[in-house]
């Protein structure tokens, strides 16, 4: 895995990547860096794939608004990314609240998406998601090993307070629902059995718009998925990857 720089639109932006081969995104959740993922990077290289991890802007070590940016900001630096590193047509991973970024690439630039992974999508609608929101990543603290949330809480110390609550609030308003039917590429759906942020009914909702998606649950796994089971997490990934390149060549 090496770690670098690169300029997108007006400012540099980190990233990490590892491997050579088809190319995969990953849209961390919020406030996490790209190192959140770092126990993907072997995996994925070893299995063909180009692993690709940004730092959001505003997080890790990419500079961003000082009160956050809405998921339409997201999306253009994620597509700028794309171009700056030659990525013509990836899978993309979103990761909670990255999800939402996730499906606003493949919904607006369907061209640019091969596949979509959505790990414990976020954006469900109704009054009190942000609230709901809040409870659940508290009984997530109580559930994930004491590792990840340490690590989780190293993130969260390098973030801006404002970016974080001004970028959750701007992704509070979104709404991927609506955003489903330019959704063009297949979807895997991956969530853990004891995450407590997932609305059961959304994540039904979902399946029933997305045509060709299909969901799979990781036994025990929690939201913090990626860290907290990063075997099952790259193995379906990986799985998903692999079929969707060889179906679509």
């Amino acid at each position: 895995m090496k770690k670098e720089r690169i300029r997108v639109g007006n400012r540099k932006a980190t990233y990490r990547e590892a491997g050579s081969g088809r190319a995969v995104v990953v849209v961390p959740g919020l406030g996490l860096s790209g190192r959140f993922y770092d126990q993907s990077f072997a995996g994925f290289a070893a299995a063909g794939m180009r692993l690709v991890v940004p730092d959001l802007p505003g997080f890790g070590s990419t500079r961003g608004a000082p009160l956050g940016q809405p998921v339409s900001e997201t999306r253009e630096f994620l597509l700028g990314l794309a171009d700056a590193l030659g990525l013509e047509r990836p899978i993309w991973i979103g990761h909670s609240v990255g999800a939402q970024a996730a499906i606003d690439v493949a919904a607006a630039a369907p061209h640019r998406v091969r596949g979509l992974v959505l790990v414990g999508p976020t954006g469900a609608p109704g009054g009190r998601t942000l609230p709901r929101q809040a409870w659940a990543l508290l009984r997530e603290a109580r559930r994930a090993p004491w590792r990840v949330v340490l690590h989780i809480a190293s993130d969260y110390a390098r973030t801006s307070p404002f970016a974080y609550v001004g970028t959750w609030l701007r992704y509070g308003r979104d709404r991927p629902l609506h955003k489903l039917r330019a959704v063009a590429c297949p979807v895997l759906i991956l969530v853990g059995t004891r995450d407590p942020v997932i609305d059961p009914v959304f994540l039904d909702v979902l399946l029933r718009r997305l045509p060709d998606a299909r969901v799979e649950r990781v036994p025990g796994g929690t939201h913090a998925l990626p860290r907290a089971q990063p075997e099952f997490f790259n193995n379906a990934v990986l799985r998903f990857c692999r079929s969707v390149y060889e179906a679509t060549g």
